[in-house]
C-alpha cells in the first residue's frame, strides 16, 4: 500500500515558523481517503499576543480571535505526527513553501521530523498539462472541474490530492520531468518524460526514497520504453530474463 500526503500551510507573517493552519489530505492506493485541517496559534509577538498580518489576513481569512483558544503547533503536532506515519511521499502545490513551513516550524518547537520525500504539483501540472496560461492552484483545478476554495488549507490540500491524481499513472514522473527540461533546455517534452519515466522505474525497483514496487517500476520502464528510452529497454530485457 503506497500512502501520500498532500498538505497546505497557511502563516501568519513571513516566517515560516508563523504557521496557523494545516490542511491534509491522505490518498491510499490511489484513493483519497482521509482528510483533515487544524488551526493553531503563532509564535507570540513581543507583547505576548496574537499577531496576523493584515495582508495575510486578506488572503487566507484567518484573524487572531480564531486562534484565541487554539493551541499553538505543539498541542496539535502529535495528531498531525501520527498522519504522517507511515507516508511514502509528501506532496504540495508549490511544495518549496510548505515543506519550508513544515520544517520552520518543527524547528522552532523542537520537534522530531522524519525525512520525507516531496513532489510539487505544481512542476506536476506543468509536465501533464504544458497547454495551460499558467499552473497555479484555481487555473489548474478550473481545467479539471475540481472545486477549490482557494487558501482554504482543507480546500487546497485536497486540491492538491486530486490533482496528483488526475495527473495519472506518469505523476511519479512529473516533477522528475520538468527538472530535466530546465535544466536541458530541451523542448522534446517526450524524451524529458521518458527519461523521468525510467529513472522513477529504477528508484521503485530499488526502493530509492520511494517504498519498493515493482510492479510500478516495471510500469514506469514500459512507458519509457514505448517512447524509445534504450535503457529502459534494456532494463525490461533483463528484467523479463530474471
Amino acid at each position: 500500500m503506497t500512502k501520500i500526503i498532500a498538505l497546505d500551510f497557511e502563516t501568519a507573517n513571513y516566517p515560516r515558523s508563523s504557521a496557523i493552519a494545516l490542511g491534509l489530505s491522505v490518498i491510499d492506493d490511489d484513493k483519497i481517503t482521509a482528510r483533515k485541517a487544524w488551526l493553531f496559534r503563532p509564535p507570540a509577538n513581543d507583547a505576548g499576543g496574537i499577531y496576523i498580518r493584515p495582508d495575510f489576513i486578506a488572503i487566507h481569512g484567518i484573524r487572531p480571535v480564531d486562534l484565541k483558544d487554539k493551541p499553538d503547533f505543539r498541542g496539535v503536532w502529535p495528531e498531525i505526527e501520527a498522519c504522517l506515519d507511515g507516508a511514502d511521499l509528501l506532496i504540495a502545490h508549490n511544495a518549496g513553501f510548505d515543506r519550508s513551513v513544515l520544517h520552520g516550524v518543527t524547528a522552532h518547537y523542537g520537534l522530531a521530523l522524519p525525512r520525507f520525500d516531496w513532489q510539487c504539483t505544481v512542476s506536476l501540472s506543468r509536465a501533464a498539462w504544458p497547454q495551460l496560461p499558467n499552473h497555479k492552484l484555481p487555473t489548474v483545478c478550473e481545467h479539471l472541474g475540481i472545486v477549490l476554495k482557494h487558501h482554504d488549507p482543507a480546500s487546497d490540500a485536497d486540491a492538491c490530492a486530486r490533482i496528483f491524481l488526475e495527473a495519472g499513472a506518469d505523476v511519479q514522473a512529473g516533477s522528475a520531468a520538468a527538472y530535466d527540461r530546465a535544466c536541458s533546455k530541451t523542448q522534446n517534452m517526450s524524451e524529458t518524460v521518458a527519461g523521468a519515466q525510467y529513472r522513477m522505474g529504477l528508484r521503485y525497483l530499488a526502493g530509492d526514497g520511494v517504498a519498493q514496487n515493482p510492479v510500478k517500476a516495471r510500469g514506469c520502464l514500459f512507458k519509457a520504453a514505448e517512447q524509445g528510452h534504450e535503457g529502459a529497454r534494456r532494463e525490461l530485457a533483463r528484467l523479463r530474463a530474471e
